[in-house]
């Protein structure tokens, strides 16, 4: 039996630090057997091919390393003796981008992903299929996910599809939280978008349908238990939480 904590879409330097700080306390107390990181983990803001507020984009490139930095010894702190795996989401592939436009530091060691982002430090491994998938006793794939459809669950929805229903999926990039089963000839089939950790009114959409939250797996060969967890915001920004019967606080 593997217990998994999926914290994905923190997009540093834009992380909801309070939203973080519940995720912590939950994770702290579910004591899992992975973890993962990346997963959008940074936004590489700085490096995008979009327009740029300025304000943000005066801090640069190592201020989004930095804060994702920080977050990770935080993660490390409260998950001991937890693999760790690097999920490639599509602002990591922003580097990748980056590096093809300017092919003269493509080369760099210092501009490796496991560089970059201290792999060595925390203790983290890259996912198994290029960076972009990690499966689990052949009844899960967690990944950072490439489709967002209009409404919570239709997303993940399309995960399954896209894996011929064989396998339940959880996924982040769509900021929402949601859920789908499937029965199939090989028993029941889920699939699970995992919400956000990061802003959820960020400058550049209003009132977007995101949500802030984390999903915890357990999984072994007879399938996947999946535990969905919405946070809660009040008016001064404090996050909120309730699981297993527990009131956490930022």
């Amino acid at each position: 039996m593997t217990r998994i904590v999926f914290p994905t879409d923190e997009h540093h330097p834009f992380v909801d630090w309070n939203a973080l700080a519940v995720a912590l306390k939950i994770t702290e107390k579910f004591k899992p057997d992975v973890r993962f990181a990346g997963s959008d983990g940074v936004d590489f803001y700085s490096i995008s091919k979009f327009d740029k507020d300025p304000e943000l984009f005066n801090n640069g490139l190592q201020s989004e390393l930095d804060s994702w930095a920080i977050a990770q010894r935080l993660w490390k702190k409260v998950t001991p003796g937890a693999k760790v795996y690097f999920l490639v989401g599509n602002h990591e592939d922003r580097l990748r981008k980056y590096l093809w436009q300017h092919p003269e530091l493509y080369k760099l060691t210092a501009l490796k992903i496991e560089n970059l982002f201290k792999f060595k430090e925390f203790g983290i491994k890259m996912a198994e299929y290029d960076g972009l998938e990690q499966s689990f006793h052949n009844q899960l794939i967690v990944k950072h996910g490439s489709i967002i459809r209009a409404h919570s669950g239709y997303s993940a929805r399309a995960e399954l599809e896209r894996e011929m229903y064989h396998v339940s999926t959880l996924s982040g990039h769509t900021h929402r939280g949601g859920q789908v089963m499937v029965t199939t000839r090989m028993g029941v089939k889920q699939a699970v978008e995992g919400f956000c950790l990061c802003d959820t009114n960020p400058n550049y959409l209003h009132k977007p349908n995101w949500q802030n939250g984390l999903v915890l797996a357990t999984v072994d060969r007879s399938g996947v238990q999946f535990e969905l967890i919405p946070f809660c915001k009040d008016s001064k920004g404090k996050m909120s939480a309730k699981w297993r019967g527990e009131n956490y606080e930022s």
